[in-house]
């Protein structure tokens, strides 16, 4: 199940965590062969709505948003929606970071453990893939988890966050 919000008191966010600039240097850089394959695939597969992703850049790119990801390449969530932001990333250069390295905490408190990023507790973190939209000076103004709805596709949630940002 998904899960997308606004956030009403914005918090500054700080990734001090390793983080890719760009999702196709993630995917290159996934460790374990059998996972990298799978995004890989997705890739190649992956098709994006352009007149969505082109409106969707225009609006990041006019009010200077950029995203934080935070991702797993176990996760198969991950290996379904990092090879589509690459795709959106590929046409509108929306300035992203991906923070890898997802650890669920089997203990259960925190829900991440070592060696997640400690962001990821920090930031509450519930779902991956989660993606946090900030402003220019790092304030998270909404986040996404998981997956789009059932005949929503990822550009469509992403344009509609940013609709609902801008128009707040």
């Amino acid at each position: 199940m998904n899960k997308d919000t606004t956030i009403t008191s914005p918090k500054k966010i700080i990734i001090k965590s390793f983080s890719y600039e760009d999702p196709v240097a993630y995917i290159e850089h996934i460790d374990t062969p059998s996972h990298q394959v799978k995004f890989t695939e997705k890739l190649s597969v992956s098709h994006i709505n352009s007149e969505i992703v082109q409106r969707l850049g225009k609006m990041v790119r006019d009010r200077g948003l950029h995203f934080v990801v935070f991702s797993g390449s176990w996760c198969k969530d991950c290996q379904e929606i990092i090879p589509i932001l690459a795709k959106i990333n590929q046409v509108t250069r929306i300035p992203m970071k991906i923070v890898a390295g997802a650890k669920l905490n089997l203990m259960n408190s925190p829900k991440w453990g070592p060696p997640s990023p400690p962001e990821m507790n920090e930031f509450n973190i519930e779902k991956i893939p989660a993606i946090l939209i900030l402003d220019t000076g790092n304030h998270e103004l909404a986040r996404f988890y998981e997956r789009p709805p059932p005949g929503k596709s990822l550009e469509h949630v992403l344009l509609d966050l940013v609709t609902g940002i801008v128009k707040s």
